[in-house]
This record gives structure tokens, C-alpha cells and sequence, in this order.
């Protein structure tokens, strides 16, 4: 039905940048995930122009695997974008003594576009010789409790998360990613890592924002306890004639300019 009304002509699409995101987390306490070169070859075999040209149909923007979307601007944009990469990512898996490649599960929701990101995956993957089974829930049996023990998003080995547009990334930069971050289901543990989000958040200016988002973007992209693979935006549907309703990425919308023709 989305994609049917990106054709229809007659409405109007507005479309917002957001930070909203999927997060594909890999458990860095468990194999085969404890290497950091295996991670870094799983984020690889992603090409993410196709997710933002196939799932959005171009209604979104790159992830380069931390949660610093192009929509913030303390976002160093010097920071090179990942690139699907084959080779480097079999050089990797090599080289982690995984080779030969390996089985694992990938938990996931039946919600929007998840399943078809998984499927995605699970294709690409083949290709450095991973062998992805897919187990696709319920959305709240996915989230199961919330919490640790009690939840297949917080305790499986490898899975896809749905993230809302946060205004600021200091959540996205915390919950899901410092050493006891009530949502770190990839289960990442760096001081360093927890250092860099303290300083972010107490920075006063943007330039210094920038200069620790510069380092906290690639220390994440060494480790890659969790893949960012896209943002995509927000979109407001009106008839046509319907003029000037403006929306957030939070999902606010203001009526105090709009007009009909």
C-alpha cells in the first residue's frame, strides 16, 4: 500500500531525513561473533545504495554502522563510508580462522521492512560462506520482556531491531551500545567506547561534538557490534491541493500554515 501511493498522483509525498533505523546486531560474547574481523566481514557483504534504492525506493540515506545518521549535524562526514566489499570480506573471515564459513540464526520481527532486510542478508552473506537461517517472530515476542533473559532481541546471537528518530543521538549512542546500556543487545563492552559517549554528551559546542563523533564513528566501525545499514525518512501523505502541514522526524505535525487550494 506504501509503495502504491508513491505512484498515485493524486496525493503529495513530503519526505523528512530522519535518524530512524534498523539496528543488525552481532552478540560479542558468543561465537561466531567474538572476532571483530567477523563482524566487519558481515558488514561488508552489505551493499547499502540497493537497500535505499530497493526497500525506500530512494526515500533514505546509507548507514555506515554507528548511530550517527547524515540527518545530525555533529556527524564528521570525513569519515569513509563502508562499501560492500567481498573480497576484503573473505580476506577477513580468513584470517579470524573462519574461512570456511559457518551456520547461525538471525532473529528478527515480522514488522515493515524487516523480514525482507533479513532476506537480503541471508543472500549476501552466502557469499563469504555464511549460512544464515532466518527465524521470524511476532513483533512482541521478538521484544519478549524487554529485558535480559527475557527477550529474543536483547539475547539472540545475531538480530534486526526497528529505531525510532531520536532529535539528538545521545540515546542511540548510549542505550544500545555502552557496556550497560539496557538495550546493548549485541552485548558490547568497551571503557573506551563508554569514555567517547561521556564526552560527546558533555561537549558544549558542535565542533566539539564533531571531533568526538569523528572518533566514536571509527571505533564502531572497527568493532561493528552493530550494523547501521540505512535511515530512512519520514513521509507525509496529503490529497492534492493540501498545502503547508509540516512534520517532524518525531512525528509532530503542524496544521498552523496549511491550506487547501
Amino acid at each position: 500500500a506504501g509503495v502504491s501511493l508513491l505512484n498515485n498522483p493524486n496525493v503529495n509525498i513530503d519526505s523528512v531525513k530522519t535518524a530512524s533505523h534498523s539496528q543488525f546486531h552481532m552478540r560479542c560474547d558468543s561465537d561466531p561473533f567474538k572476532d571483530p574481523r567477523v563482524r566487519r566481514a558481515v558488514a561488508l557483504c552489505l551493499d547499502r545504495d540497493k537497500l535505499v534504492a530497493g526497500l525506500f525506493k530512494g526515500r533514505a540515506s546509507p548507514g555506515n554502522d554507528s548511530p550517527f545518521a547524515p540527518v545530525y549535524p555533529s556527524t564528521d562526514t570525513s569519515v569513509p563510508q563502508r562499501k560492500q566489499d567481498f573480497a576484503q570480506a573473505k580476506q577477513l573471515m580468513q584470517a579470524a580462522g573462519v574461512g570456511k564459513g559457518f551456520k547461525v540464526t538471525l532473529t528478527t520481527a515480522r514488522f515493515v521492512e524487516l523480514p525482507d532486510y533479513a532476506q537480503l542478508i541471508q543472500n549476501w552473506v552466502k557469499e563469504i560462506g555464511i549460512e544464515l537461517q532466518l527465524n521470524m517472530l511476532p513483533l512482541g515476542a521478538y521484544y519478549g520482556d524487554a529485558v535480559f533473559g527475557k527477550s529474543p532481541w536483547l539475547d539472540s546471537v545475531m538480530g534486526i531491531c526497528d529505531y525510532g528518530h531520536r532529535g539528538a543521538p545521545n540515546v542511540l549512542l548510549s542505550a544500545p551500545l555502552t557496556s550497560n546500556g539496557s538495550w546493548n543487545a549485541a552485548h558490547f563492552k568497551s571503557k573506551d567506547y563508554d569514555t567517547l559517549v561521556s564526552s560527546y554528551i558533555a561537549a558544549l559546542d558542535l565542533e566539539a561534538q564533531k571531533a568526538t563523533a569523528g572518533k566514536i564513528q571509527n571505533l564502531l566501525l572497527e568493532e561493528t557490534p552493530v550494523i547501521f545499514g540505512y535511515f530512512y525518512d519520514d513521509l507525509t501523505v496529503t490529497a492534492k491541493g493540501v498545502f503547508g502541514i509540516k512534520k517532524t522526524g518525531m512525528g509532530q505535525l503542524f496544521f498552523d500554515k496549511a491550506s487547501k487550494a
